[in-house]
């Protein structure tokens, strides 16, 4: 089969697969930011006089329940069993005969993007109870660590060893599965999935290592959110690129190889941020699109680079075909992401505002150089290598392997848009743009005190225009302190560091739930002399998604 038929017949592929991605984001409707609580039955800090039967939730829009835990006043947790899910409404049925007191309900939920979302709410029988029970960790550092670390494994082994394959046998001379790079990243990836299923298990649940020994945290990490869907699917790609590789430069080969990629590109856009993101007849396409893209580009980079460091007869031809399809190629990469950067981001704020705009700017940074060394290599130094210049080969090679370092970066970085929300989502909810602002005094000292988010979940607290009657103030140290004494919970206390514009940032705090917070910052004016400063922030819930 000569190029141009192979070629014609990928390109047929891809018409009709983006046809079917394209249908099926027509057909999704309309999408959702991450769901949010809008009402509970009791209500959050309801004393009730006798003990409720259930507990209702109504969240923004459809979710499916992950776990539901109580923690009774004297401080032993149950799991409810008896879960309703009607939708956008779930009813929790409580043990019968709660004692009286103050409970605490955590619950975890899976929005329609997969990515699980946690909250909690606080009840008491009778009367609250002298000291409330502590409410559940939601944020587990070794959990996040091993999640990210398995997909990025799996990404990996998806982009070198599923690209490489389809370089392999659709561009370059040499038969499937030649290079042992190509082929070892596929078999990283395939290790890599039953690790990442287990550790998707324990963030749907927010459960901590220890529990992957439990099978409901497996069953969880497959069935339980959209991401088992996609690994699967990933999973199933790597198998189909290592059975290329063994068929070699059959037809049935060939038709594995170019298959595979396609199997990525639906893989990544069946679950994720943008894969939720409207209007979805241009976004699913897009996350589609832009996977192939990158498979076909970074994953050609290693077979390429050894095919001419080993200085194979074939290294012209495969240089050549390369470089007539890589400006199509980076032409869809580009439009690609462009179109999915704009759905995402929404405003140029947003890229230096919002922890994925942050991660967004890293990634283009690095595809920025990234595109440098392609456009030298493609304008500079490819004709001179098909020409026979060995002194153009070797810089070739090596620039080649710089690419592959700069694509292995941004693997890693991607992988961080796991865990922040884009500010899409965050558009939909005010809260999470708006910081509360109080102006604190006591003994000649005053500061301006924000919280950022005002929300349930992470925050951070920063302390601007601090002075002593009324000049500048430059302390010896700064430390705030967080506490919800009705509740008996807290305080949680953070050393503060200086910051750009004489101010101060205390972060790392993570408030389960919502209402009035006492703030207290500690300032150290000498070594006889401190002054703590006192008020309150009104922490809420998110505020519902509007949608339609």
């Amino acid at each position: 089969m000569t190029l141009p038929t192979r070629a014609a017949l990928l390109a047929k592929a891809m018409v009709a697969i983006f046809a079917a991605i394209f249908v099926l984001g027509f057909c999704a409707g309309s999408a959702f930011a991450h769901a949010t609580l809008i009402t509970a039955e009791p209500a959050d800090g309801a004393v009730v006089p006798v003990a409720p039967q259930a507990v209702t939730l109504r969240f923004s829009e459809p979710v499916r329940p992950l776990v539901a835990r109580l923690i009774h006043p004297g401080g032993h947790t149950e799991i409810l069993k008896d879960i309703d899910d009607r939708g956008s409404v779930i009813v929790l049925t409580l043990p019968p005969n709660l004692e009286r007191g103050t409970h605490i309900l955590s619950w975890r939920v899976a929005s329609s993007d997969g990515h699980p979302i946690a909250g909690g709410l606080l009840f008491s029988v009778g009367a609250p109870s002298a000291v409330a029970p502590q409410a559940v960790q939601q944020f587990d550092l070794p959990v996040r660590i091993g999640l990210w670390s398995a997909r990025f494994l799996l990404m990996l082994g998806l982009i070198v060893g599923v690209g490489g394959v389809a370089f392999e046998a659709l561009i370059g001379r040499s038969g499937p599965g030649q290079c042992r790079i190509v082929t070892g990243s596929l078999f990283l990836g395939l290790a890599a999935t039953p690790v990442l299923i287990g550790f998707q298990g324990l963030d749907a649940l927010g459960e901590s290592v220890p529990a992957l020994t439990r099978s409901e945290v497996w069953s969880a990490g497959l069935w339980a959110t959209s991401y088992g869907r996609s690994t699967l699917l990933a999973a199933t790609a790597l198998a189909l690129a290592y059975a290329a590789g063994e068929a070699g430069r059959t037809r049935f080969g060939l038709c594995l190889a170019a298959v595979a990629p396609l199997l990525v590109g639906v893989a990544v856009a069946s679950a994720g941020h943008a894969s939720t993101a409207s209007p979805r007849y241009l976004t699913v396409p897009a996350v589609f699109l832009h996977t192939v893209s990158v498979l076909l580009w970074i994953g050609a980079l290693a077979p390429l680079g050894m095919v001419l460091a080993r200085g194979d007869a074939a290294a012209s031809l495969a240089l050549r075909r390369f470089s007539s399809v890589i400006p199509v190629i980076v032409s869809v990469l580009a439009l690609s992401g462009l179109l999915l950067s704009v759905v995402q981001v929404q405003t140029v704020p947003a890229l230096w505002n919002t922890d994925y705009g942050r991660v967004l700017v890293a990634k283009l940074a690095l595809v920025f150089v990234l595109f440098v060394f392609a456009a030298i290599n493609r304008f500079y130094l490819t004709a001179p290598v098909i020409a026979g210049d060995a002194r153009a080969t070797r810089r070739l090679t090596r620039s080649i392997g710089t690419e592959i370092a700069i694509g292995t970066a941004i693997i890693a970085v991607l992988g961080l848009w796991r865990f922040t929300p884009p500010p899409r989502a965050i558009a939909a909810n005010p809260a999470l743009f708006e910081a509360q602002e109080v102006h604190a005094r006591k003994d000649g000292v005053g500061a301006n005190l924000s919280i950022h988010p005002p929300i349930v979940g992470p925050v951070r607290i920063e302390i601007r225009d601090l002075n002593l009657d009324g000049k500048p103030l430059t302390p010896i140290s700064v430390s705030v302190d967080l506490d919800k004494p009705s509740y008996g919970i807290g305080p949680f206390t953070r050393d503060a560091r200086p910051i750009e514009g004489h101010g101060y940032l205390a972060d790392g705090f993570v408030l389960p739930l919502d209402g009035f917070w006492i703030v207290r910052v500690t300032i150290v004016l000498s070594e006889f002399r401190s002054v703590t400063l006192i008020d309150v922030f009104d922490v809420r819930k998110s505020v519902p998604t509007k949608t339609g």
